[in-house]
């Protein structure tokens, strides 16, 4: 061992010296790493959040927007004309496209697609909207004529199951502009079953004569004399009446005991259709006498240019009904033309047709009472088929007569539905050129001046009583988009996805969905989250016109005073559409009357034999709907119509003399019978649902890479400051060291040299201090 080398000690000192060195290049290293991973994976969450997931975002919405905007998108490579009819998925956001598509209907669309594959068709190609059907057949019309419980039967096709019909409608005049879309549209129907068409759609059923109930709406007080007028009028030539026979007739009601001359013969030549006498004339004469006789304000009646006063008028309204009935009971059992049934079977209240003319599909039936106020045939107008001329020119029409104060439930103009503005994605502006319903309050919303004049302007303002002071604007969803989330851009509140509005074009007015539960559907090996909404009381009862519908308000609604709510005498759950369908009592509700409430109106499936109660989802509007998109990806409208039977010997505040007794069919009870119900549905492809389940994917991927990253960079950062604080408390330890020994050696530097040694013999001596004490002080002079 090198006596000269170093010690022990000092190569332990010079170990320690080397590792402290490496140990603080270590940190420094460990600092720089972990800083510049927390760096790069904040960069890397920025790319994502700002960029990627940004631009995915952009990419959905130019896919559920519509825009009157140039498109790259609508371009492969230099081609540029493929966009038209090329396969949907390559030109998804092609603006150009979509804007195409919108004016194509259903079935061009499909055809397009089935054109342009092969393999793939049932999962790229959709036919359209579907309408199932469910018709009800009335079983014991006799009974219910005589005042008991209708029997009902559903009938749907001849195999079984329900009647399918394709909805295919096309827009005209399609005008894109700023974030919304201007159309009219035509639709048109086909029965998906060619090869049973005849035997499903030919099946005969029994229902009520809806003919009939129009010519009751139309009439004063919803009585039906009309029947007198028709049937009494042909009465009098079937039945070879005489002067004798009329003359007896008539003094027989006891109403009046004096007659001038040839009153006889004034009723015959004033009412026979004969051609010696009225002639055509004959019904608008009986149409005349009529209305004096109903109307408590006419005191006289005019009949062959003779005055009559008003008991002598009643007198031969009852006659006239007294024809009529004769005529009709004179068929005995023969069928009575065109009802299909007997007198004793209520022919005229009931009618028995074939399925397709009562849904509309064919021309429907004739009624020879309704023929004479409108002579049209009679059905329910469930599938029917236009053309464009027909909408062309019931719009312009509309538009006119809407002009000058005349009501019309028809259109008045185009729809405009929002396209492309996110926060109202879907939803209509307005609907047949409609930005406000009105319709169901028109003499509340736009009555007349005294002299008759138009004082009220189309789009209003409308006076405050209208719709009871409350206004009525056109809103919801026209059901292909609701407004969508688009991942956090648009983010909705829970109160927003919790309710959302819809239009229903049946009902003519929005119904506010009810979001039920979050639940997923497949989407071909993939899965797509949607949230399901249906339609709940509190949807319904929200909907309705019902406004002054207290007990107090019923006498002033009849006698003018005030408007009523439309809704006010039906329970609630119903809606009364009568106003709309020209005074035909429909009303609307969910199929065998599901969610209607017992209340101060029964429902009615209590009054009815044969009617299941509803349960399960077969009887509920259900609508998927994915949030990030808005797309409503499954769309099942489920309603039901059905026709409250006019009374017309209950008329209430109308005045009506009692004596006054021409009515035909007033023994059937208070009844509501149901006509259809249906169920339209229309869902996405599978290649839809995959296309939206890719961005769902998507999203919910690139937001986990965000936070990873985030994560990631958040523990780095930690890291690194981990590090960077060990580094500076070695730093400022050596920084306390290096002090000290300076301080240390400028304290030794400053001290006397006989302190220094006395110290130092202080420190180094071994028991012998004192002595060495004693000899230096001795040494001292």
């Amino acid at each position: 061992m090198d006596p000269d080398g170093p010690t022990p000690e000092q190569r332990a000192q010079e170990a320690m010296l080397t590792l402290n060195k490496n140990k603080q290049l270590m940190r420094a290293i460990c600092l720089v790493v972990f800083f510049t991973l927390a760096v790069c994976m904040a960069s890397v969450a920025i790319y994502l959040r700002s960029w990627e997931l940004m631009f995915k975002v952009e990419e959905l919405q130019d896919f559920v927007t519509v825009t009157n905007e140039p498109d790259d998108a609508c371009a492969i490579g230099s081609d540029r004309s493929q966009w038209i009819a090329g396969r949907i998925e390559l030109f998804a956001t092609c603006e150009a496209r979509q804007r195409e598509d919108y004016t194509r209907s259903d079935k061009e669309i499909y055809d397009l697609c089935f054109a342009s594959r092969q393999y793939d068709r049932d999962s790229f190609c959709r036919r359209g909207t579907e309408v199932q059907i469910l018709v009800f057949n009335v079983t014991n019309p006799a009974d219910v004529t005589n005042g008991r419980m209708p029997s009902i039967v559903e009938v749907g096709r001849k195999s079984g199951g329900p009647l399918v019909f394709y909805r295919d409608c096309k827009t005209f005049d399609t005008n894109f502009e700023g974030t919304t879309v201007e159309y009219s549209e035509y639709c048109y129907h086909t029965y998906k079953y060619p090869a049973t068409e005849g035997e499903d759609l030919n099946q005969e059923i029994i229902v009520p004569n809806v003919g009939l109930q129009e010519a009751l709406g139309n009439s004063e007080y919803n009585m039906d004399y009309v029947v007198a007028v028709v049937w009494g009028t042909e009465g009098l030539l079937k039945l070879n009446a005489t002067q004798a026979t009329v003359e007896d007739f008539i003094r027989g009601q006891l109403l009046s005991f004096s007659w001038p001359n040839n009153f006889g013969i004034n009723f015959l030549n004033a009412f026979s259709p004969a051609t010696s006498r009225a002639g055509f004339a004959a019904k608008d004469n009986a149409h005349q006498l009529m209305k004096d006789a109903v109307s408590p304000l006419s005191r006289t009646c005019t009949v062959n240019g003779t005055l009559f006063n008003k008991n002598q008028c009643i007198s031969m309204a009852n006659v006239m009904a007294t024809f009529a009935r004769q005529y009709y009971e004179s068929f005995q059992t023969d069928l009575v033309h065109p009802y299909g049934l007997r007198w004793q079977e209520g022919a005229g209240l009931f009618v028995k047709t074939t399925i397709g003319n009562a849904l509309g599909y064919y021309s429907g039936y004739d009624d020879v009472i309704l023929n004479y106020l409108f002579p049209k045939k009679v059905h329910w107008n469930v599938v029917p088929s236009e053309s464009l001329v027909d909408v062309a020119g019931k719009t312009a029409s509309g538009a006119a007569d809407a002009a000058n104060g005349v009501f019309t439930a028809g259109p008045l103009g185009p729809h405009k539905v929002v396209t492309a503005e996110v926060t109202r994605l879907g939803e209509y502006e307005s609907y047949l050129g409609r930005e406000r319903v009105i319709e169901f309050d028109w003499s509340g919303c736009r009555p007349r001046a005294p002299d008759g004049q138009v004082v009220v302007n189309q789009d209003g303002p409308f006076p405050p009583q209208c719709n009871g002071g409350e206004e009525r604007r056109v809103r919801g969803s026209a059901g292909d988009f609701v407004q969508p989330e688009l991942w956090n851009v648009n983010s909705l509140q829970d109160s927003e996805q919790a309710r959302r509005p819809i239009f229903l074009t049946k009902l003519w007015r929005a119904i506010d969905l009810s979001l039920m539960e979050t639940l997923t559907v497949q989407a071909g090996v993939e899965k797509l989250e949607v949230q399901e909404y249906n339609v709940r009381p509190e949807g319904l009862r929200e909907a309705r016109f019902s406004f002054n519908c207290a007990a107090e308000y019923r006498a002033m609604a009849d006698a003018g005073i005030v408007n009523r709510g439309t809704d006010c005498d039906v329970p609630v759950g119903m809606f009364n559409l009568a106003p709309v369908s020209n005074q035909i009592p429909y009303l609307w509700s969910l199929p065998h009357y599901f969610l209607v409430e017992s209340g101060l109106y029964s429902n009615p499936r209590e009054n009815l034999d044969g009617l299941l109660t509803p349960t399960g989802p077969r009887y509920k509007s259900v609508y998927y709907v994915d949030k990030q998109s808005g797309k409503v990806v499954v769309r099942a409208e489920k309603d039901q119509i059905s026709v409250r039977l006019y009374q017309a010997e209950d008329v209430s505040g109308s005045g009506r003399d009692p004596n006054l007794q021409i009515s035909m069919f007033t023994k059937h009870a208070a009844v509501t019978i149901p006509l259809y119900w249906s169920s339209t549905t229309r869902n996405s492809t599978e290649a839809e649902l995959q296309y939206l389940a890719e961005f769902q994917i998507r999203f919910r991927s690139l937001w986990a890479a965000f936070i990873a990253c985030m994560s990631t960079g958040a523990v780095a950062l930690m890291f690194a400051l981990f590090f960077g604080m060990l580094l500076y408390r070695e730093q400022a330890e050596r920084s306390v060291r290096e002090k000290r020994k300076r301080i240390a050696t400028d304290l030794d530097s400053a001290m006397p040299p006989a302190v220094e040694e006395e110290q130092e013999g202080l420190v180094h001596g071994d028991g012998n201090g004192e002595a060495n004490g004693v000899t230096k002080e001795r040494s001292v002079p």
